[in-house]
Order: C-alpha cells, then structure tokens, then sequence
C-alpha cells in the first residue's frame, strides 16, 4: 500500500511540475511585438513642379531643393513620405485645405493673404521674390538698320542737320556779296556755308571755306562755342537711348499685356500695376506666349525664372530688379501645425551648419555651370 501510494505521488509531481517547464520556453504576446520592427508614421506631402525646387519625372520620384530639405526633415522627424503631386499652386493649397495632405512643400511664397485662409507656414527656407522676364533683345543687322529709323536715334541727327543748315544760311547772307566762297547762286553758296558749319562743328577745320567780314566771324566764333552742346547731346542722346533700351523694367512696360502664371503671388502683384495683365494654367504656356510675342514679359519667382534663362541663356533675359521680397515655406493647416515648431527648429538647424548653403551649390550653381558648359 505504501509502495503504489509512492509511484502515485511521484506520477502527480511530474505531471504538475511540467507546466512550468512549458510555459518557459512560450514567448508571451508582448515580446512577440516587441520582437517585429517599427514602421514609421507616413505623412502625405503634396509638391509642385518649380524647377529646381521640385521636378518631376514619371519614372522617378520628385527631386530638387525643396526636396531635398523635406528628405533631411523627414528623416530628423522619422517619418516616412507619401508624395502627392498637382498641377498647380492654387490646386497644391486646395489640396492642402481639404485635407488631402498634410504638408505643401515646393517654392510657395509665404502671404498674409494664405495665411488668413487657414494655412500656417514654416520659417522661410529661401529668400525669394518676383522679377520680370522679357525676349532677348534681337541684334541682327536688321533690327540694328531698323532700329536707326526710330526718333530717338534721328532726334540728334535731325538737330545736327537743321542747326548746320541755319548758321551755314547766316552766313552765306552776311558773307556772299564779298566773299567768293559764298558768292554765285544761292543754292551753291548756301551749300558751302552748310558746309563750313559741318567742318567747324566736327572741329575738322579744313579751312578751305572760311568767312572774312566781322559779322561771319562772329557768327563762326558763336558756332564753334554752340557747336560744344550740340555735339554733347548729340552723344547723350544715344546713350540714353540705348540705356533705356537695355534696361527695360516693368515700368516701361505700361499699357502693355504681362503674363503671370494663375493663382501665383505674379498674378497677384501685377493687379496692383499698370499693365494687361494675363494668366496662364502653367510655366510653359506662359514662355511660349511670351517667345511668340502675345505677351511683353512674364513675372514670376526669380529663382525660378533664373532657373530657366541659364538654361536658355540666348532667348530670354532678366529685366530690372526684384519686385518683391517674399519668403518660401513649408505650408500646414492651422489645426494640423503640431510639428511645425520642429520643423521650425530643424530649419534654423540646417541655416546655422551650412546645409541650405549646400542646397543653393548643388542645385542653383550646377545649373549655371551646366549653361556655361553646354
């Protein structure tokens, strides 16, 4: 009895002390998810083509300045990028307010006006503002020969001719009946006095034809003395001319079409000018209005603009200086704005240690070396 009440104790001792065997080589709920790896939030971040801040390629994702910074913030913040694309800026902002992004990234200006519809910005990244774009001046010799025929370059001329003409007719009047240079029939007489007065106003001087009564000298003496200023703004006359045709600004543009691009701060500008002001949906309808000659000029963001001239150095110039001083920032909704302090914070990191200085290298000086180079 003793003997089978022994077996039957050491049967229930190892049956009750197996569990705890078991049960410590199971791993519990918790080190399972501790075991798999983290995913990092994704946030959706709307963008635009402004090249170089943003260009597209449908094979490849968004790449530029802009998104560059976002890639340098994203990874600060661990999180992962959704990138949503639109056409425009006004559509970009829409999206925005909607609700389907969270971020706007690309060069959009920071305005009073898209703040008080809802939207907060980051600290400005890039120092921008608006300038004027106009065709390359044509220097064929066409344009050249047509360009003489204009008043501003035959005003000079025409007071040369017409000041020779009076002072060489004096003195055919005070020198034909004793002087035989000027004697004989009028109109060779007259021809010689013209004549003296070309010479003398030149200061060639030939001396071939010279008056010899008092009142001839006279006049001659009073000539050479005019003959200074005549010849001064002769000069001044061109070179402003052709200042004022090298230095075109949106001013001398008055009265005249000026294109912008739809729902951009341009637009917005130029409805405080005094110009036709016309829209287009995008950057390139807009150039090709403005290379066919439909427009006089097109504002727009200068970085961008500059962007395109070093690409097209032989078609289009810059005109006059900047327009307006603006600001590009990262654009959030008002009520989503709880990481736009980091934000903030990362951006003033990156100025202080030189990383937006790297930016502006690689992506505003290689594309003027590419220009130089191609």
């Amino acid at each position: 009895m003793i003997k089978h009440l022994g077996v039957l104790t050491a049967m229930l001792t190892g049956l009750w002390g197996a569990p705890p065997a078991l049960s410590q080589s199971l791993p519990s709920v918790d080190d399972l998810a501790a075991e798999q790896p983290q995913t990092a939030p994704t946030i959706r971040v709307g963008t635009k083509e402004i090249p170089p801040f943003v260009s597209l390629n449908p094979s490849t994702l968004p790449y530029g300045y802009s998104v560059d910074l976002w890639h340098e913030i994203a990874d600060d913040l661990d999180r992962q990028t959704e990138w949503v694309t639109y056409n425009s800026v006004s559509d970009l902002l829409d999206g925005l307010k909607t609700g389907e992004i969270e971020f706007a990234i690309a060069g959009i200006s920071i305005t009073a006006q898209r703040e008080s519809q809802g939207l907060d910005f980051s600290y400005p990244f890039y120092q921008s503002g608006l300038q004027l774009m106009v065709p390359k001046p044509d220097t064929t010799i066409v344009s050249l020969a047509s360009g003489m025929f204009q008043w501003g370059n035959l005003r000079p001329i025409f007071l040369i001719f017409a000041s020779s003409t009076l002072v060489g007719g004096l003195i055919w009047l005070v020198e034909h009946n004793h002087n035989e240079h000027f004697s004989g029939h009028p109109i060779n007489g007259v021809s010689q006095g013209i004549w003296f007065a070309i010479v003398t106003l030149g200061t060639f001087g030939y001396g071939d034809v010279t008056p010899t009564k008092f009142a001839g000298r006279l006049i001659a003496t009073l000539w050479m003395g005019l003959s200074f200023f005549i010849v001064a703004d002769f000069i001044a006359s061109l070179t402003v001319h052709q200042l004022s045709e090298s230095t075109l600004d949106l001013q001398k543009l008055s009265g005249e079409s000026v294109g912008a691009i739809a729902g951009t701060t341009g637009e917005i500008f130029l409805q405080s000018q005094p110009v036709e002001i016309v829209a287009y949906p995008d950057f390139v309808t807009a150039v090709a209005a403005l290379e066919t000659g439909k427009i006089k000029g097109l504002v727009q963001d200068a970085p961008a603009i500059q962007y395109f001239i070093s690409r097209n150095p032989d078609m289009f110039v810059l005109a006059g200086d900047l327009l307006t001083n603006e600001g590009y920032g990262i654009a959030v909704r008002e009520e989503n704005a709880n990481l736009l302090e980091r934000i903030d914070r990362l951006i003033l990191d990156y100025q202080q240690r030189g990383f937006l200085q790297e930016l502006d290298r690689k992506w505003f000086n290689e594309a003027l070396s590419e220009s130089a180079t191609g």
